[in-house]
């Protein structure tokens, strides 16, 4: 009885180890943005980007006050690694240059939403305060936790509240 009972135990044991470590991870990073958006979660994504013609490594960006998921897409470079940041109607690109992370507009290659748009919905203020986040880069993790926290702040009050 007794041996019957710890093989159906460490079978359990077993189904239960399983199912945990085959169960799909629901996030790789999550935080708190600090910003009316909330709580913010990033995993991989389903849906690639293509940029330049080229699928690229995608992340979604899910804050918990916003039903739009933004995307992220990870184009490398020679010596650091560029982030395109896009929702349906916003789109910005996080980039490392001589050592120093920071927001631009999209490069004209990349860009699919109308400048004009993206214009009336950028804060210009925080546009040239996230210039410069850090002066130097760091892992792929800690700058989609930096664009997590920071890109929120790129959008005007009024347009925030709609995403």
């Amino acid at each position: 009885m007794k041996t019957k009972f710890s093989i159906l135990t460490l079978g359990l044991l077993l189904v239960c180890l399983v199912t945990v470590a085959t169960g799909k991870s629901t996030s790789l990073i999550s935080g708190q943005s600090l910003t009316e958006l909330g709580q913010y979660s990033i995993s991989n994504s389903d849906e690639a980007l293509t940029l330049g013609g080229e699928a690229v490594k995608t992340y979604e960006l899910n804050y918990t006050n916003s039903e739009s998921p933004v995307l992220i897409g990870v184009k490398k470079t020679k010596k650091c690694m560029n982030f395109i940041v896009r929702t349906d109607n916003f789109e910005v690109e996080y980039v490392c240059n001589k050592h120093v992370f920071g927001v631009k507009r999209i490069s004209k290659e990349y860009q699919t939403v109308n400048s004009d748009l993206i214009n009336e919905m950028m804060n210009n203020a925080q546009f040239y305060t996230q210039r410069v986040i850090s002066q130097y880069p760091k892992t792929e993790e800690e700058l989609l936790g930096l664009i997590a926290c920071y890109f929120p702040s790129l959008i005007k009050e009024n347009y925030l509240a709609k995403m």
